[in-house]
C-alpha cells in the first residue's frame, strides 16, 4: 500500500491557522485523544451502526486536529461511497460535488486506498480543476483524504479541510491516520455482524409507534436514495440528539413539524455518543 502523498504543489505558503478547538491543555488533550479511541472502538459491540463510526469519527477529528472542517464517506448497502457525516454545509457542497463527479481527492482516496492531499486549491490541480473554485468560496485552503482500510480493503475516507495550505503533518497526521484505522476496523467488525441474518432492528421493534417508524423511513430512504438499515441509524442518532423518542421524531417528520438533516452535521461541541 503506498504511503507516498500525492499533492498539488504551490509557491504560495500562509501561516497555519489555529483549530479553536485544539487550546486544550496538555493532560486534557491526551485524555480526550484517549477518550476517542475508546469511543470509536466501543461502538463495534451490539447494536452498533457504521453511521455512528462516521460521526464519532468525524466529531473527535474537529476536536483534536488542526483543520476547520471534517467529512466520513462510507459505502451503502449498495457499495455506493455516501457522505455520511459532514461539519458544515461547505463540507456537504464539497463531498457531494466529488461524488456527482466521481472524482476528487476523497472519492480517489478510497478508490486508491491512499491517502491523497489538495495542498493549496489556490493552484489548478487538472485531475479535478471545477473543486478549487468551490473550496475556495468556502474558506478552505487544503483537503487531506485518509482511507480506512479493514486489512488491504478500504471500507471508508475520512475527509479533512484545512484554512491553510498543505496537509496534515507531525503528531497530527499520526493521529488522523490512527483513529482512521481504528474505525475502519470497527466499520468492518459491524459490516461483518450484519452479514448475519436480518433482524428486526431493536429500535424499531421496542416501540408502539412501529408503523410511523417504518412509514417515515421509507419516506426518509426515497427522498435520499438510501437503505432502510441507514436511516433508521438517522432517525435514531437524531432522536437521541433531540432527547426524543423514535417514535415521536417519526411522526413528526411524517406531519411535517420536524426535519431530519442527512449527512449528519457533526458539531465538535457535541456530547460524547452513547
Amino acid at each position: 500500500m503506498p504511503d507516498k502523498l500525492q499533492t498539488a504543489v504551490s509557491d504560495q505558503r500562509t501561516e497555519p491557522a489555529m483549530n479553536p478547538h485544539q487550546s486544550t491543555p496538555p493532560g486534557d488533550r491526551n485524555g480526550s485523544i484517549s477518550q476517542a479511541f475508546v469511543e470509536l472502538a466501543a461502538i463495534g459491540g451490539e447494536g452498533g451502526h457504521q453511521l455512528d463510526v462516521a460521526h464519532t469519527l468525524a466529531r473527535w477529528s474537529l476536536r483534536l486536529l488542526d483543520v476547520s472542517g471534517a467529512g466520513v464517506m462510507l459505502p451503502d448497502q449498495r457499495g455506493m461511497l455516501t457522505s455520511m457525516a459532514v461539519s458544515s454545509e461547505a463540507v456537504r457542497l464539497l463531498e457531494q460535488q466529488e461524488l456527482a463527479a466521481d472524482r476528487g481527492p476523497c472519492v480517489e482516496s478510497h478508490r486508491q486506498a491512499r491517502e491523497l492531499v489538495f495542498a493549496d486549491v489556490d493552484v489548478t490541480d487538472e485531475r479535478w480543476p471545477e473543486l478549487g473554485v468551490l473550496a475556495r468560496a468556502n474558506g478552505i485552503r487544503a483537503i487531506h483524504a485518509i482511507p480506512l482500510f479493514a486489512g488491504d480493503a478500504t471500507v471508508g475516507v475520512l475527509n479533512l479541510f484545512r484554512p491553510s495550505t498543505g496537509g496534515l503533518g507531525g503528531p497530527d497526521s499520526r493521529l488522523a491516520r490512527s483513529m482512521a484505522a481504528t474505525a475502519g476496523e470497527t466499520v468492518h467488525r459491524l459490516q461483518t455482524h450484519a452479514q448475519a441474518p436480518v433482524r428486526i432492528d431493536e429500535l424499531t421493534a421496542a416501540l408502539a409507534e412501529a408503523t410511523v417508524v417504518e412509514r417515515a423511513k421509507g419516506m426518509l430512504a426515497v427522498r435520499w436514495r438510501l437503505d432502510l438499515d441507514t436511516v433508521s441509524a438517522v432517525l435514531r442518532h437524531t432522536a437521541r440528539a433531540r432527547r426524543l423518542r423514535v417514535g415521536q421524531l417519526a411522526e413528526a417528520v411524517l406531519t411535517g413539524t420536524a426535519t431530519v438533516d442527512f449527512p449528519l452535521l457533526v458539531d465538535p461541541l457535541d456530547a460524547d455518543d452513547d
